[in-house]
């Protein structure tokens, strides 16, 4: 299902259909009776991060009582990214060795593949635990529950204003401060705060050709800096311990090749949301307000009302 507003329901019927059916989607996934596989957990991942990316909308419009549900989403989702970091650093490994086949010798490569392969089959013994993915599965129920409630403080784009406000001064932020720090822990900060963005902006894109250009450039640089954090994270994993038989100059290789890697990948995250930085916080906002109203027009009944309004009870059940 497409994660976007319609142009005829009001904003509040929207986000709350929208993270009650991916609440639903991620507890279909979690009803067998194994554990769910790589690529049910890569689904169950997205639909956890659009539903934080609703959350935030809401926190940001100062809805009450949303404390409990954001501490249940970030459990949720540290213990899927642990199965998901696993997998990926065996990937960026190839991905390097195919940009730079002298990076590593046969059997040099075929002890780092075996290091991280244990590292792999650790991490999925764990998240293999039925016991795990239920309690996983009674936080999402609970969630969907409560989104049931969940009702922005303000009608239509205001009730999303504060929150994609909030997301574009943070990453505004994020991206000086890594700019100027060159650090990796900066950078990994503005790709969270990029992807909330994007996340609130695709709630909007049906709205026009210029929200859907800033969507585009936001997912490219999410990408881009996603494959920087990966390197740095298999740049950690392999320099926790020598004692695989990985020589330092193993590893000083693929430490050279990744940063070049990630050099490249940086410069190119930055050149794609300039243009989206080079406004102000509140001149964005007045940008997407602008374009959203050409395109959002819920459907009124006889009496002036909201028709949206008159299903939320049917869209709530």
């Amino acid at each position: 299902m497409p994660f976007r507003l319609r142009s005829t329901e009001s904003v509040a019927d929207g986000l709350r259909r929208l993270a009650r059916a991916e609440l639903s989607s991620i507890s279909t996934r979690l009803d067998g009776a194994a554990p769910p596989g790589a690529d049910a957990i890569h689904e169950i991942r997205k639909s956890v991060k659009k539903t934080r990316a609703i959350h935030r909308i809401l926190d940001a419009d100062n809805v009450s009582g949303l404390a409990g549900t954001a501490k249940r989403l970030h459990a949720i989702n540290d213990r899927l990214s642990a199965v998901r970091d696993a997998d990926v650093m065996l990937e960026t490994l190839h991905m390097l060795r195919t940009k730079n086949p002298g990076i590593l010798n046969g059997p040099c490569l075929a002890r780092v593949h075996r290091r991280l392969s244990s590292h792999k089959r650790s991490v999925m013994k764990t998240a293999g635990r039925k016991a795990t993915w239920r309690r996983v599965g009674k936080s999402v129920r609970r969630i969907r529950r409560e989104a049931k409630h969940w009702n922005p403080r303000h009608r239509q784009f205001r009730a999303l204003a504060a929150g994609i406000r909030l997301a574009h001064r943070r990453g505004r932020e994020a991206m000086t401060r890594a700019r100027k720090r060159q650090r990796a822990a900066d950078f990994h900060e503005w790709r969270k705060q990029i992807k909330t963005l994007w996340y609130e902006l695709r709630l909007l894109e049906t709205s026009g050709s210029l929200i859907r250009r800033d969507i585009k450039a936001l997912h490219l640089a999410e990408v881009w800096l996603g494959n920087e954090h990966d390197v740095v994270m298999l740049s950690d994993e392999l320099s926790k311990d020598g004692s695989q038989g990985d020589t330092p100059v193993d590893f000083d290789r693929i430490r050279l090749v990744g940063d070049s890697y990630r050099c490249e990948l940086r410069t190119k995250a930055l050149a794609s949301t300039a243009r989206i930085y080079a406004r102000t916080s509140r001149e964005y906002v007045h940008f997407v307000r602008r374009e959203s109203r050409r395109w959002h027009t819920p459907r009124r009944s006889p009496c002036g009302c909201d028709s949206s309004a008159r299903r939320r009870s049917q869209s709530e059940s």
